[in-house]
């Protein structure tokens, strides 16, 4: 079964297992993969669980690709959203991975949505997931890395409570 399959299945039942790092990202390749739930604290969103699974690569010339999937339920755990998006920018400095993933025209039900991630191998540590959403509006969303902690200061980093990631520096 291929690691597309795999992590799209695991994203859609809420269960983790992870690909070896040499899956991921072929060798010079920079990568980030696995799938993880948090919970969120804000106001309007308290209990509420996400998964994210993402399976990327960024080859040396800077050539992104890859997807992400996302669950998002309710504390009674019912489904608010679930899809998937494709990668179209990946940057791995260290143990950090700067994604942004663009769902395509056609699939789901927001026009021009997008997710820009930050996600933190914490190694022994639990991993953290930061996060913004773009959507909604007439135009296409950006399609490049948004490092959110500079253009957008002051979103919450989550703690992975189960699974996990993986991040590979080329």
């Amino acid at each position: 079964m291929s690691p597309w399959i795999k992590v799209a299945a695991v994203a859609a039942l809420g269960v983790m297992t992870t690909p070896s790092a040499a899956q991921a990202a072929p060798p010079g390749n920079a990568g980030v993969f696995g799938v993880g739930q948090v919970v969120l604290t804000q106001p309007d969103a308290v209990g509420h669980r996400v998964w994210f699974g993402v399976l990327a690569s960024a080859d040396a010339a800077g050539s992104s690709r890859g997807r992400f999937w996302f669950r998002h339920l309710l504390p009674d755990g019912s489904v608010l959203a679930q899809g998937w998006a494709e990668v179209t920018c990946l940057q791995v400095t260290g143990d950090v991975a700067l994604f942004t993933a663009v769902v395509p025209e056609g699939v789901g039900v927001v026009k021009n949505h997008a997710f820009a991630m930050k996600v933190i191998d914490g190694g022994a540590r639990p991993d953290q997931v930061a996060f913004i959403q773009a959507g909604g509006g007439p135009d296409r969303p950006p399609a490049r890395c948004i490092d959110f902690d500079v253009e957008h200061p002051g979103q919450p980093y989550h703690q992975v409570r189960a699974g996990g990631y993986a991040v590979h520096g080329g």
